[in-house]
């Protein structure tokens, strides 16, 4: 989950990774955007988005794509909106002081009864059960986030990663979300693979046009992992509503089957070596070059 804005996340994930000794120091990136080094402070600490007539040198010399720039923009504007706004963003420091008492389990709680209601009645296998999410989600701080709309959560995503077995169950199409728990979670601590399992994406109805900040907000993350050497060898899922089809679709997923258990839940699964030319790698020129090379065509 990020607290600082989408642009300071990406702006300091970019910094890290060019430069002397594979990091570019503010004063250097100063200079290439031409603004004060005190302007790319404010940049990374949320104080401050870069002027509008200066938004095209993100482009030309970091880089980053038309579309990774409008969702930082909307992302920034939502967040100065406020509560009286109608603009989305994302959940941050200040959107968990105003409307969840700064409570990070208040959020959480929140997102859940939010899946609960778009998700309707589900197995108890596969329920968003708080018993069960609440630890796991305050364990992967950074492979989740929410989105707003005022003070309404109207979208999120979350990534844990499986065991090497949960994988394999998960492939035969076996897998049951009862099984996650904090102590079957593989840990990014170390340079690798991992398996990337998503038991809740959710876009609630009438809040599509939040699509392109959440699907920011992931790249972002995964990009956040890929300057730490942690790849994604496949990203996975298990839809429980008719509608998550063509959004799977749409992401470059492949569909593995139904569940053997659950007939009217479908298996399905993004390979690794599928990123850098996915909506992910078409979004970011990082993902691009750390997929590429470790799943070379």
């Amino acid at each position: 989950m990020g607290f600082h804005s989408l642009f300071a996340r990406k702006l300091r994930a970019w910094r890290a990774t060019v430069g002397a000794h594979g990091r570019m120091t503010q004063e250097a990136m100063a200079d290439l955007l031409g603004v004060s080094v005190d302007a790319v402070g404010k940049y990374e600490r949320s104080v401050s988005f870069i002027r509008g007539d200066l938004e095209h040198r993100l482009v030309e010399r970091l880089g980053w794509s038309r579309a990774d720039v409008l969702a930082c923009r909307e992302d920034w504007e939502g967040r100065q909106q406020g509560q009286g706004g109608g603009g989305y963003s994302m959940l941050g420091h200040d959107s968990l002081e105003r409307f969840f008492d700064g409570s990070l389990r208040k959020a959480i709680q929140a997102g859940l009864t939010v899946a609960d209601a778009e998700f309707g009645e589900l197995p108890s296998d596969f329920a968003p059960d708080p018993d069960r999410f609440v630890p796991l989600y305050e364990a992967t701080t950074g492979q989740w986030a929410i989105a707003l709309k005022g003070d309404e959560i109207v979208a999120k995503w979350m990534l844990p990663f499986l065991l090497p077995e949960d994988e394999t169950l998960f492939r035969k199409r076996t897998f049951r979300e009862s099984s996650l728990s904090v102590d079957r979670l593989r840990r990014p601590i170390f340079p690798g693979q991992y398996f990337g399992y998503c038991p809740a994406l959710v876009v609630r109805s009438g809040h599509e046009a939040v699509a392109p900040l959440l699907v920011s907000s992931f790249v972002a993350s995964l990009e956040a992992l890929a300057r730490r050497d942690v790849v994604l060898s496949a990203i996975g899922t298990i839809l429980v509503s008719p509608g998550g089809a063509q959004l799977c679709r749409d992401l470059g997923m492949v569909h593995l089957g139904q569940h053997a258990q659950f007939e009217a839940f479908g298996v399905w699964v993004l390979e690794g070596n599928q990123i850098a030319s996915s909506i992910f790698g078409r979004k970011s020129a990082v993902l691009r070059r750390y997929y590429s090379a470790v799943f070379p065509a």
